[in-house]
């Protein structure tokens, strides 16, 4: 079974539920929903990173994602940040986060001497080395292609990898996102490559987390596809991942995808 990290976005520009879950009850709640759907781990953003985001202070993401961290922790759920920045990044395994997705892949200007003494403390954490064309908030004008997106993202995640391991955190604890959508290229056959070529990333990354949902490339070649109507296009595309057995899934709608799961594995038995 595929672990599953909920999205909780706790920004006003996230691109498909921005300002939903600003409140921190709202968050909370939201959370709580997630749980109870089977979420394995709540992916938790105080900054949003879809091509329109506009960057907050630190302090202000902070604030955002400190409530829900501190009331969900105490309760053993397990928290993923999902934070570029190293000070964010910092308070937040201080106050108990054991996953930081990052989707500069450890690459945005800053401190991180504090990595090396926290996974001494802390054994167990992980962190997500996220692929993006321009290493931070996506953006266009990507000069990636369906022939060349694949190898692009090994180097890539080999550079990540010997930095990290250089710096003292094991390779046990690194995971790896090819990134998706506008992290990679406006042009959604970008993306679809990428899902094509899913083999090849995972022979040398075991450790894949991909998400899909509600994303892009998966609309644009659906005629502009409504955000608020890619739920079904997700959930096949979350199938594929499923079928090559991708260790990390981070969605919106972790019921659609567990009850999607279910039945998955009951055909494949079924064979």
């Amino acid at each position: 079974m595929a672990e599953i990290f909920g999205i909780l976005n706790i920004t006003t520009d996230s691109f498909s539920d921005g300002g939903k879950f600003l409140n921190p009850d709202d968050a909370i709640q939201q959370g709580t929903k997630l749980l109870q759907e089977g979420a394995d781990w709540l992916d938790v953003s105080g900054q949003s990173s879809n091509i329109d985001a506009t960057l907050v202070s630190e302090e202000e993401e902070w604030r955002r994602v400190e409530p829900v961290i501190r009331h969900f922790v105490p309760q053993g759920v397990r928290i993923s940040l999902d934070s570029f920045r190293p000070a964010v990044q910092k308070k937040a395994i201080e106050a108990g986060v054991r996953c930081i997705n990052d989707i500069s892949g450890f690459t945005y200007e800053g401190d991180r001497s504090f990595l090396k003494p926290a996974f001494e403390k802390h054994p167990g954490l992980k962190l997500i080395i996220m692929h993006s064309h321009n290493k931070n908030i996506a953006k266009y004008k990507s000069d990636l292609t369906p022939e060349k997106v694949v190898k692009k993202i090994q180097i890539f995640f080999r550079d990540r990898r010997s930095e990290l391991l250089t710096m003292g955190i094991p390779e046990p604890a690194l995971h790896y996102d090819p990134g998706m959508g506008f992290f990679l290229s406006e042009d959604p056959m970008v993306s679809f490559r990428v899902l094509q070529e899913l083999e090849i990333l995972k022979l040398e990354f075991p450790q894949l987390m991909v998400g899909v949902s509600r994303k892009s490339f998966l609309g644009n070649v659906l005629g502009n596809l409504p955000i608020t109507e890619r739920e079904f296009v997700t959930l096949a595309c979350e199938l594929h991942l499923l079928r090559y057995k991708i260790p990390f899934i981070r969605t919106h709608n972790v019921l659609k995808l567990r009850q999607a799961e279910k039945i998955w594995n009951l055909c494949q038995e079924m064979e």
